[in-house]
C-alpha cells in the first residue's frame, strides 16, 4: 500500500487546498497520505488534508526508516 508522509515541511502557496489526486483509477483516500505539522501558505487542514497525530508523528521519524544513515552528508 502506498504511504507519504509530509511533516515538518515549509508548503509554498502552489500547493493547492486539496493536494492529493487520484492515481491511474485509484483513489488517494485508500492510500496512506498524511501531514504533519507544516508550515507556510500552502500548509493547512480538512477534510482532504489528513493529519498524523502527535502519538501517529513519533511513530515516523528519519531513524525509523534511514537508520544512521544520514543523507545530508
Amino acid at each position: 500500500m502506498a504511504q507519504v508522509v509530509i511533516r515538518d515541511t515549509m508548503l509554498p502557496a502552489a500547493i493547492k487546498s486539496a493536494p492529493w489526486t487520484d492515481f491511474s483509477g485509484f483513489s488517494w483516500r485508500d492510500v496512506r497520505l498524511f501531514e504533519y505539522d507544516n508550515h507556510g501558505p500552502g500548509a493547512g487542514t480538512g477534510p482532504d488534508r489528513p493529519q498524523l497525530s502527535d502519538a501517529e508523528a513519533a511513530q515516523y521519524t528519519v531513524a525509523d526508516y534511514l537508520g544512521d544513515w544520514n543523507p545530508r552528508c
